[in-house]
């Protein structure tokens, strides 16, 4: 019987069963490799192939809720402001921008200067066209942007936008992915590529509008099995893909053609603070009870670091000398738990966890679920299609749920405000259901602020997320790449990347 060999690494208090079997497309990827070479056709360099883990949920940006969305829609879309790595918000279709004076006490005007590009159709009216879509299409969006009021167009590259609060948060605001300028469906001349063929569940199709570095066509290819990826890797097929842990490790993966990048995102468990059981004392014996180093020293192969809370550890070394939050303590964490509200009755009842169904996240979510049953609870374990779970954890659903955070833009506050503001409970981001009307507070200040620096307003919201524990903080993993010949191996080529 055959089964994945990096399982042979697990510790036996993660397995929770027999070896599985080995996987149909990894059964596949090994025969299929006696075959490299055979018939292979050279593609044109000026062509390239990416893969992605799914099907885009929508090519709308206001509709843009998962990954996938906006890998292809980087592509699509132009932007009006964009930011550096150091958080720093740069113009992008703007050339120049600046403050006029209220026209009343609340509502505030920024006139906006655009380059004029003569390959796009992206103008003044429809740069206003977009903000005014943007703040009345109904959805969990709209709530975002209910800081904007309006605006008029005073030439063709040149309009006035009117807001309310800070303008630290408008132009933050205006560089997320959800408020690139939609000019159009996909389809249409916009961007440096638009959309010509869309097979679900299979591919898409772009072709570039205008010469660009990256060539003249792209083709994304839906790989839900890494192994299926992988094999297309290596026949020449495929020029960039997202390597999972537990293929780095097969001989055929080449050291010198993978790329990591750190601190882009965090695994987490979003505790349903919905439910009266789960109350701080339940919260924090969850966070002790999970051995978060050996979950990423055997199952992420040591590609990844514990999170400081939230935040990917990249990210909070710029503010805070902090460490992990709750180290793996399980005695702590029964005495914790034995002072939470619903014990020993929470003992008896079984507790349903949820998470998507492909092999990395069945593998951590089962040395996890090892861990939480040794403190004594009761586990469900249930696997689910990425959209049923994102759309039935958005309703409120579940008791805990794995899931991952890749912010729009860098900084702590992009990983603070969409993930636990009060009004972006669900599909807005704050997937626990998280309030505390401090942390209300501590927003109202960042969003009405004018200032860049927000470091003491983030130092005080860290102090009580780590106190409150609405998740159960995990890891921020490495994200490794495999990059063929026809992208450069510079690792600062940020852009090539999903």
């Amino acid at each position: 019987m055959f089964y994945p060999r990096f399982l042979d690494s697990v510790t036996s208090r993660f397995q929770v069963g027999p070896k599985p079997t080995l996987t149909f497309s990894l059964a596949f990827l090994l025969l299929s490799l006696l075959f490299y070479d055979c018939g292979k056709v050279e593609r044109s360099p000026e062509k390239l192939v990416f893969s992605l883990p799914s099907d885009p949920i929508s090519l709308d940006p206001i509709r843009s809720t998962d990954l996938s969305s906006r890998i292809v829609l980087k592509y699509i879309y132009p932007r009006l402001f964009e930011m550096n790595e150091e958080g720093t918000i740069l113009p992008s279709l703007v050339r120049s921008y600046k403050l006029a004076a209220r026209p009343s006490s609340k509502i505030r005007r920024l006139i906006l200067e655009l380059h004029s590009d003569t390959k796009s159709n992206v103008n003044a009216q429809t740069v206003l066209g977009s903000l005014e879509r943007l703040r009345k299409t109904p959805g969990p969006r709209r709530s975002t942007y209910s800081f904007l009021k309006g605006g008029k167009v005073l030439t063709g590259s040149s309009l006035e936008i009117y807001f309310e609060g800070g303008l630290r948060e408008t132009l933050e605001k205006l560089s997320l992915p959800q408020a690139w300028i939609y000019c159009g469906p996909p389809e249409s001349v916009c961007g440096d590529f638009k959309l010509v063929e869309w097979k679900r569940n299979n591919h898409l199709r772009l072709v570039a509008n205008h010469p660009n570095d990256l060539g003249s066509e792209i083709l994304f290819r839906v790989l839900p099995q890494a192994s299926t990826g992988l094999y297309l890797y290596f026949k020449d097929e495929l020029d960039l893909m997202k390597l999972p842990v537990f293929l780095l490790k097969n001989s055929l993966v080449k050291e010198d053609h993978i790329s990591v990048r750190k601190g882009g995102g965090v695994q987490y468990i979003a505790i349903n603070a919905k439910d009266f059981c789960f109350d701080k004392n339940f919260r924090k014996a969850l966070n002790y009870s999970v051995d978060k180093r050996t979950i990423i020293r055997v199952l992420l192969e040591g590609k990844g670091e514990v999170s400081v809370g939230p935040f990917p550890k990249s990210i909070s070394d710029t503010w805070t000398s902090s460490e992990e939050v709750y180290p793996y303590d399980l005695a702590k964490a029964k005495e914790l738990l034995s002072n939470s509200v619903c014990y020993p009755k929470i003992l008896e009842r079984e507790l349903e966890f949820r998470m998507r169904g492909d092999e990395e996240n069945q593998a951590n979510g089962a040395a996890i679920v090892q861990n939480l049953k040794e403190l004594g609870l009761k586990i469900r374990i249930l696997p689910m299609e990425k959209a049923a779970l994102y759309k039935e954890n958005g309703e409120g659903k579940g008791d805990l749920t794995l899931l991952f955070w890749y912010a729009d833009l860098p900084g702590p506050f992009a990983f603070l405000d969409p993930l636990f503001a009060g009004d972006r409970f669900g599909n807005g981001g704050n997937r626990a259901f998280y309030s505390n009307p401090k942390m209300e507070k501590i927003f109202q200040e960042i969003r009405s602020t004018d200032k860049t620096d927000i470091n003491p307003q983030i130092k005080e919201a860290f102090s009580l997320l780590s106190e409150d524990a609405p998740w159960i903080f995990l890891w921020s993993p490495y994200e490794l790449y495999l990059v063929g010949d026809r992208l450069p191996k510079d690792p600062n080529r940020r852009s090539d990347l999903p």
